[in-house]
């Protein structure tokens, strides 16, 4: 049974994966929940290297499997959550991404281990073994760049309400200064500035010197709701 396989009939996706590993192999990744680039490549490293001595057999397969998932799947959070967003907002489409994406790494994992053994075997250098393993690391920085990138593409990217440069403004638009929401969310919540008559506004939009500007910052807690509840109030 391959190791796709394998995993399959646990359950694709199961964090929980270390309940069905060897004691040995359960003590080898009994490490502090630290997800990291720099961690990912510290244990793959320390696996190779435990298999090229002798120290680990074919356990290294599912503590790697196991590894792959854990990690890929939090550099995927990560990047959701730095984008401003709960993980439970996850879309289908993202949650396939982030399958398929450690799947794939899952095709590679048997045969890494018997290039290891066979170098064991043929008493050849482990070096280029520990360079294909920081590939694997990177695969961290990766699949957080992929998540990025998918988050923009589906909502839009992130805007700010920037207050305009007049002296007074009305309550409406003060009450949206500095909100950081997805052009996805501005454009379902029907809030935009100027825009007149703008009957979510309380200035009409008729003076407004507001604007929507990309950020970088992060999207503000609960933002959706907020929008929601201005342009409710002002429709009502």
């Amino acid at each position: 049974m391959t190791i796709i396989e394998n995993l399959k009939s646990i359950g694709k996706l199961n964090l929980g994966i270390e309940n069905f590993l060897t004691r040995k192999a359960r003590w080898l990744i009994a490490v502090p929940d630290i997800k990291s680039y720099e961690y990912f490549l510290r244990t793959i490293l320390h696996l190779v290297n435990s298999v090229y001595d002798g120290y680990i057999a074919g356990e290294f397969i599912d503590i790697t499997a196991s590894l792959i998932q854990g990690q890929l799947t939090r550099a995927y959070q990560e990047a959701v959550e730095e984008a401003g967003l709960d993980i439970d907002q996850m879309t289908p489409e993202m949650n396939g991404e982030l399958e398929e994406i450690i799947l794939n790494e899952f095709n590679y994992v048997d045969r890494f281990y018997r290039d290891i053994i066979d170098a064991r075997i043929n008493e050849t250098s482990i070096q280029p073994l520990l360079a294909r393993a920081e590939l694997w690391a990177n695969r961290f920085n990766d699949t957080k760049n992929k998540a990025a990138l998918t988050i923009k593409a589906q909502f839009g990217g992130r805007l700010e309400w920037v207050l305009g440069a007049t002296e007074e403004h009305c309550e409406t638009c003060a009450r949206l200064n500095r909100l950081v929401a997805f052009a996805s969310e501005w454009r379902q919540s029907g809030i935009f500035p100027q825009n007149p008559p703008n009957p979510v506004l309380e200035c009409g939009g008729w003076k407004c010197d507001c604007k929507l500007q990309d950020t970088e910052r992060r999207r503000s807690p609960k933002v959706l709701e907020t929008l929601m509840d201005i342009a409710t109030a002002r429709n009502i």
